[in-house]
């Protein structure tokens, strides 16, 4: 959306006209401070710098990551943008205060314009900072500016839309949105579910997936009826199909979540460093899969937070709100995608965040096994013996 396109207007500017030399170092560098802020990260929430540092090093050397990175595509800068707003989260959390608090707002404002599913965003996560404030007696002061921080962020994108309207005659926040209903739709084949006054589509539908695929770019080459006004009809068509079908809708998409978290797609390498790059493309896949852990520290980590000793811990609401912003992100792709391929490359936006829930999660293990493990399994064969 229009944030890409600033920062490679910005590069040009600094660095020449049509330089994407440039706009690659520039992406690069975006990578490497969201490294950092993962390390930073790491560091403030586990409190051991050994992990921290395993957890930079399995984010900074990912191959597939970079490969994602270097293309003019919204990853890169959308990668660095939700890793500086994790950051902001986790600051203000430890702090409570105001300026943390609107640097958290400053950091999620562009994050919002790159891509249109951040756009809900901002209500559970200001729901969980504010019971995160009430825990330590704080909530009303961080209300009085969530509310103004609503409307803020809102009526920028109320703007953003009126512009669109006045500029493209769209009143949205972008046309892909169109294109992604209808493949959610079909990739379900619910397009037979239409109410009668959409009969003619669902039947026309049925003959162009048979003979085509299920691409919706594909599909509305051949129906100009849904395909103007940027495909606004094809939108209000799925629209309709999944707001009449909303428990179909999720129980269709639930069973993606693990396969999406691990499917790869990515192409051969190939020059002179083909054969290590090939090697760390292995291992990184192997990294990849262990995504699907992150359906098991999910409710592991609720637990933590709705158990009354601990769920005021630092360490728990830290990570209970990067869970929310990865969750939140995992959600979110999985309903508006309807490609693996696509889930990947919008994973590959929060998977620096996955990387830190799981492997934090794991190390943490680790490391009360080691100092407590002794000690508990004396206290269990000590209460054995006893009875």
């Amino acid at each position: 959306m229009c944030i890409r396109d600033s920062f490679i207007d910005i590069v040009f500017l600094l660095a020449g006209q049509g330089n994407l030399m440039a706009v690659g170092i520039a992406q690069a560098m975006l990578f490497v401070l969201a490294t950092l802020e993962i390390y930073v990260l790491a560091i403030l929430i586990l409190k051991r710098t050994w992990m921290a540092f395993l957890i930079g090093l399995i984010v900074g050397t990912n191959v597939i990551f970079l490969s994602y990175i270097k293309p003019m595509m919204t990853e890169g800068l959308a990668l660095w943008l939700v890793t500086s707003l994790a950051l902001a989260i986790v600051y203000f959390i430890r702090t409570l205060h105001i300026h943390a608090f609107w640097l958290m707002v400053v950091c999620f404002v562009p994050l919002l314009f790159t891509r249109p599913e951040w756009l809900y965003l901002p209500v559970p996560l200001l729901a969980y900072l504010l019971l995160v404030a009430w825990r330590r007696g704080s909530a009303r002061r961080v209300l009085f500016n969530a509310l103004p921080a609503l409307v803020c962020i809102y009526a920028l994108v109320a703007a953003y839309i009126g512009i669109n309207t006045l500029r493209n005659q769209y009143p949205g926040m972008t046309a892909i949105e169109n294109f992604n209903y209808l493949g959610k739709v079909l990739q379900y084949n619910m397009q037979d579910e239409a109410p009668p006054q959409y009969a003619q589509y669902s039947r026309r539908l049925d003959i162009l997936v048979a003979q085509t695929n299920r691409s919706p770019y594909v599909v509305l080459r051949h129906m100009p009826d849904l395909s103007k006004d940027n495909a606004q009809p094809a939108g209000n068509f799925a629209r309709t199909i999944i707001l009449h079908h909303p428990f179909e809708f999720l129980a269709k998409s639930v069973p993606l979540f693990l396969p999406s978290l691990t499917h790869y797609y990515g192409r051969e390498s190939s020059g002179p460093f083909s054969v290590p790059l090939a090697f760390m493309t292995s291992f990184d896949r192997i990294l990849y899969r262990a995504n699907a852990f992150f359906l098991l520290c999910v409710p592991f980590w609720l637990l933590l937070l709705c158990w009354r000793k601990v769920r005021s811990h630092p360490l728990v609401l830290e990570m209970g709100a990067i869970i929310l912003l990865a969750f939140y992100a995992l959600v979110i792709t999985d309903l508006g995608g309807y490609k693996f391929e696509d889930y990947m490359r919008v994973h590959i936006v929060f998977d620096p965040l996955l990387i830190l829930v799981v492997w934090g999660s794991f190390f943490l293990g680790a490391s009360f096994l080691v100092h407590h493990g002794p000690a508990l399994y004396t206290q269990l064969a000590s209460h054995m013996r006893n009875h």
